[in-house]
């Protein structure tokens, strides 16, 4: 009886083949995804009366400033909230009529890569684009003899 010769694999060969196809499904999973990003939202009541800055608004002065002009003169911090989102995620911050604020990270736009932010409180509902690092103000409810501005800040995570 002859015996037939089964021809053996490369073995070396194979597992290369292997790995390759791993590393390259892995990149285009990986290029695929969206970065994860950084939401900072900050509820401020703005009024006219004697100048105020409360000193956790620093940041944001020059911005408020160049928006908002000579209209109000005291800004004072009700609250804030800031979380790591992925896609799809949100970080909600309740606001002093007992509504929530929301805004949901919606990813990235194709052409510019603007960060995609859903907002959202009582019957409001808007989509916005906002430059990563920048701010995004949202403003006109009433609130205790002022008006409240909610400020919405995006960035990247890791970039």
């Amino acid at each position: 009886m002859r015996k037939r010769l089964v021809p053996v694999p490369d073995v070396p060969m194979a597992l290369a083949a292997v790995a390759l196809a791993v590393a390259v499904l892995g990149a285009a999973c990986e290029a695929g995804a969206e970065p994860a990003a950084r939401l900072e939202i900050t509820v401020i009541q703005a009024k006219s009366g004697p100048p105020y800055l409360n000193p956790e608004l620093k940041p944001l002065w020059t911005t408020l400033r160049k928006t908002f002009g000579d209209k109000y003169a005291h800004y004072q911090k009700i609250a804030s909230r800031e979380g790591v989102v992925e896609n799809g995620q949100t970080v909600s911050v309740p606001l002093p009529d007992g509504t929530v604020f929301q805004a949901t990270y919606s990813g990235l736009t194709e052409t510019r890569g603007l960060l995609r932010v859903h907002l959202a409180f009582g019957e409001f509902r808007t989509k916005v684009r906002i430059h990563n690092g920048g701010v995004f103000f949202q403003a006109g409810r009433k609130f205790d003899g002022g008006t409240l501005i909610i400020a919405v800040n995006a960035s990247l995570v890791g970039r």
